[in-house]
């Protein structure tokens, strides 16, 4: 068979064989450039050098993707520059392509040191002339001075997605121009630089916009007002102080909260199906409460690391909720849930949480994983499947009484499932003493299913007899 040998010239000095009869080379144009539409674009100018057929395929591709991190290797390299400089000329080159005739869709740059806002002015030019759908750029500035945005592109109208990071986009009030983005879907902002009045005008010139990331420095009391928006990203950074969403066909919310307390108002959002927080310092009053019953549409909750004492959910429509505590100020002490449709409860957390109250006749999944036994409070006649992880440090704990009666109060309360799953950190966190099984009832009689887990099986014997005490009418019992 006939081999040719080509070196790669993008850092590795490595040797590959490539078969001068590929089968790539035999597919139809239409189905090559398809294919190449999926690569970085640095490889498809390099496969135009291996054969004729290839010299001019790489100018009809339809999205060209630039990324130097991925596309060199200079940054391992003690003599960056030069191939910093080759990733320029590269850019440069391609983009002084004509490309008659063909339509880019998708445009995307991602750059770390761009040697100046010049290079990146110039860049930009491409989509504008191209009239591209899709938008990615992406700028890595390394002094605290942004690159700013041209304004000519927040008129393109073609552009259906717009995603920016480490841009400085500002607007002036009264604005010089109008933001005209008819056809613009969906909208990412990602350590980009930006204020109040700018994105309050950003949003007026898009009139069908459904998707909207927020990840940005300047804003103060931002207003995200959209008849279209369906799904909303914030992500408080800087001194933000209230966050006001005014958008009646939104789906989703989600908060990340890094940088403190913040007021948010969600009164204009009554088709919520889908809210999470994270690192949110939202709990600390009846604010929480009085939310989540307005939102008769919810379907989806989620706390992440949520800083407050006690949190009370109600709601008729919620099917699924999600708390997870992964130890950053997380002092949420009890948790009390009447929701009659909840399907699925799921906490993962560490000790904070002591006691759980939930009031859900048609829950069916039910997961635990902590380092401690919270004490609960279960009404769930439907319960289905129960998973309970006892992990993390239960080496070190003493297993005393206290623990015991604990765990048996704590599996009585979830009696009412078929079926159920324990993980143990350590055998002996599960192997309840003769003392206490001649004097307790068993805590599950009505569960017929049981698998236990643990680190390392050393006393499966003894774990076996304390689970038959525990659920004396198993029809199957696996100890793996």
């Amino acid at each position: 068979m006939d081999m040719k040998r080509v070196k790669e010239n993008d850092g590795t000095k490595q040797w590959k064989s490539i078969m001068s009869t590929d089968r790539i080379s035999e597919l139809p144009d239409a189905v090559a450039l398809h294919i190449l539409s999926f690569l970085p674009t640095i490889f498809v100018v390099r496969m135009s050098m291996v054969s004729k057929r290839w010299r001019h395929m790489w100018t009809l591709i339809h999205v060209l993707d630039f990324y130097d991190r991925r596309d060199l290797e200079y940054l391992r390299k003690p003599n960056n520059n030069r191939d910093r400089n080759k990733f320029f000329k590269l850019v440069t080159n391609c983009l002084k392509n004509p490309f008659q005739g063909t339509t880019i869709t998708k445009f995307k740059l991602h750059v770390d040191f761009y040697g100046g806002h010049n290079r990146i002015d110039r860049w930009l030019r491409f989509p504008l002339q191209k009239g591209v759908k899709e938008l990615d750029i992406s700028v890595s500035p390394t002094t605290s001075i942004y690159s700013t945005l041209s304004h000519d592109l927040l008129c393109l109208t073609t552009l259906t997605a717009l995603k920016l990071g480490g841009l400085h986009l500002k607007i002036d009030s009264p604005p010089t121009f109008l933001v005209s983005l008819p056809s613009l879907l969906v909208l990412e902002f990602v350590n980009v630089v930006t204020y109040d009045q700018t994105l309050n005008n950003l949003l007026l010139g898009c009139p069908c916009l459904e998707k909207l990331k927020l990840n940005c420095f300047g804003l103060q009391q931002p207003q995200v007002v959209s008849s279209s928006l369906k799904s909303l990203e914030f992500f408080q950074l800087g001194a933000v102080q209230t966050v006001k969403v005014e958008a009646k066909n939104l789906h989703s919310f989600v908060y990340y909260g890094y940088s403190g307390s913040c007021n948010i108002n969600l009164t204009g959002c009554a088709l919520i199906r889908n809210l999470k927080f994270t690192k949110a310092w939202l709990l600390t009053d009846h604010w929480f409460e009085q939310l989540v019953p307005q939102l008769s549409h919810l379907e989806s909750l989620t706390l992440h690391d949520c800083y407050g004492v006690y949190v009370k959910i109600t709601n008729q429509q919620l099917k699924e909720i999600y708390i997870k505590d992964s130890g950053w100020r997380f002092d949420l002490l009890e948790a009390i849930i009447n929701t009659p449709n909840l399907v699925s409860f799921r906490y993962n957390g560490g000790s904070s949480l002591h006691k759980i109250s939930i009031n859900a006749p048609g829950l069916a999944s039910f997961r635990y994983a902590s380092k401690s036994i919270s004490l609960i409070s279960m009404n769930a006649t439907n319960l289905l499947n129960v998973d309970i992880v006892l992990r993390g440090g239960l080496e070190k704990k003493t297993f005393d009484n206290k623990w015991y009666n604990s765990l048996i109060v704590f599996l009585s309360e979830l009696n009412g499932t078929k079926k159920m799953t324990i993980f143990s950190g350590y055998e002996k966190a599960i192997i309840i003493p003769n003392e206490l099984r001649a004097t307790c009832p068993p805590p599950l009689p009505d569960v017929k299913h049981l698998m236990v887990t643990t680190v390392r099986l050393f006393r499966k014997l003894m774990i076996r007899k304390s689970m038959l005490w525990a659920a004396p009418s198993l029809e199957t019992l696996s100890i793996v």
